[in-house]
């Protein structure tokens, strides 16, 4: 049972949001206490065991590890560097007409794409990539947009940003492209849409040019991995925040002086909250009319976008490099895209012969999963699974022996362990321009916001930003 506070602050939510929100505001004394639902802190960045085998449950690349870059920035302060292990190249590309390698570099990036896919303005057009993505996400913003005075001074605060950047915002990427490309090569465009699937959670055809240009230099803020696995690595940056888990949130009741929090452990006040959690899910928790009508407002922003993911270890196979994302030919059967993403473990050695755990994700939509009956499931379950185990076949040239095991995991899957079936957060498109997401600060005093459903959109990078953002408003540096 909790111990009672005066005041301080409550973070709803363990994963990479509220571990990190949590441990940064008690090393600047506050008074924290984390509250996680589930057995393990991590959430869809935690880790689990099967037959010996570690295995990252989503999350399995740590982007933005270069200096002055937002995630860098935090896990510094966690003095956890170290637990990472630093590639470059970062990623390699499986395309229809050979792999291409994005390296940390930006001159040997050029040349790796230009073997692939030469075109005379590639390094113009790169340039623009690796300029553009450093300007923008090592800026440091307070963004605030809880009320009208307050949007005003964060347009003003960023101005220059916003200038320096206003065609590559105002213009479709589509549009942006042809600035460069009279006309791309379609093994090209899917090479670019395959980077824009898996750090925006879109495709080119609904984004800004701007988020074409970020997501394309992904690879060069530097990538890596932990090396006690993701899971591994959110528990120890919980070194001096006291956390519970099972202690789901039932409701929050907002007075005054702070709010009240209901669970089953009992009922605890807290000066302020920090949302961490997938809410805008979950807006029921608020007891009062104004908070739930005020989160409602976002509903709009939950897309039916979620993950098939194939978990599976392979005997003596000696990976070329760590994270691959594979351009294929077809539509993977209930899939929304052709791009799976494979991530290989640390390899494991027993009895001197190499197995190594892998994780392969590919996009699809909660509507092919929900609504069937069991034997329906689990005909599709068994002919996704099947679907991306012959492209990893083809891709890296094995065959069945190199497979000691394999399991896959469906949205449903996701709703029963973490509660929530809808992942990847809140698609950086063109309806979505950040002024319209949720902001990390609310209209109520006391009650904050960080995650994958808030700013700065999801992944290690976006959510790191949301943090920096949300500590800046309250005052306190990193």
């Amino acid at each position: 049972m909790p111990r009672k506070h005066k005041g301080g602050f409550a973070v709803i939510g363990g994963g990479i949001a509220g571990v990190c929100t949590a441990e940064l505001l008690s090393q600047r004394g506050y008074n924290v206490v984390l509250f996680e639902k589930s057995g393990n802190i991590g959430g869809c960045a935690g880790s689990f065991y099967r037959n010996g085998f570690r295995f990252n449950i989503g999350a399995t690349t740590v982007a933005g590890l270069l200096l002055d870059y937002p995630v860098r920035k935090i896990l510094s302060s966690f003095n956890l560097l170290n637990e990472l292990k630093f590639k470059n190249p970062g990623l390699i590309i499986h395309t229809e007409r050979g792999k291409i390698k994005r390296y940390l570099n930006l001159k040997e990036t050029i040349e790796e794409i230009n073997c692939i896919f030469p075109h005379k303005n590639n390094e113009k057009f790169w340039k623009t990539v690796y300029g553009v993505t450093k300007s923008v996400l090592c800026h440091e913003y307070l963004c605030n947009f809880s009320d009208f005075k307050k949007s005003f001074k964060t347009f003003w605060n960023i101005k220059n940003l916003i200038f320096k950047n206003f065609t590559h915002f105002l213009i479709p990427a589509k549009t942006g492209l042809k600035l460069f490309f009279d006309r791309i090569d379609k093994d090209y465009y899917d090479f670019m849409d395959s980077h824009v699937k898996i750090v925006s959670q879109s495709s080119i055809e609904r984004i800004n040019f701007l988020t074409l240009l970020i997501s394309l230099g992904y690879a060069f803020t530097g990538i890596g991995y932990p090396k006690n696995g993701m899971g591994g690595l959110i528990k120890s940056i919980l070194k001096i925040t006291p956390y519970y888990l099972k202690s789901e949130i039932e409701k929050i009741k907002k007075f005054s002086d702070g709010y009240l929090i209901k669970g089953s452990f009992g009922e605890e006040k807290f000066e302020n909250i920090v949302i961490a959690c997938p809410i805008l899910e979950n807006t029921e928790i608020f007891e009062d009319k104004t908070l739930r009508d005020f989160f409602y407002r976002y509903k709009n922003l939950i897309t039916d976008n979620s993950a098939f993911v194939v978990y599976g270890v392979l005997k003596q196979f000696y990976p070329e490099e760590i994270f691959n994302l594979i351009i294929n030919s077809e539509l993977i059967p209930f899939a929304t895209s052709r791009y799976v993403f494979v991530s290989f473990e640390n390899p494991v050695f027993l009895d001197n012969i190499q197995y190594v755990p892998f994780t392969a994700s590919v996009h699809t939509s909660l509507k092919y999963w929900i609504n069937l009956s069991k034997e329906d499931y689990d005909k599709r379950k068994a002919l996704v699974e099947k679907s991306i185990i012959n492209i990893i076949k083809e891709t890296f040239k094995i065959d069945d022996r190199n497979f000691v095991l394999s399991f896959c995991a469906t949205s449903e899957t996701f709703y029963k362990y973490l509660g929530r079936r809808s992942v990847g957060g809140i698609p950086i498109e063109r309806k979505n321009p950040f002024w319209r997401i949720l902001s990390n600060f609310t209209p109520f005093k006391g009650l904050y916001v960080v995650g994958d459903s808030s700013f700065s959109y999801q992944g290690w990078i976006g959510i790191s930003m949301g943090i920096l953002n949300l500590l800046k408003g309250l005052n306190e540096k990193i």
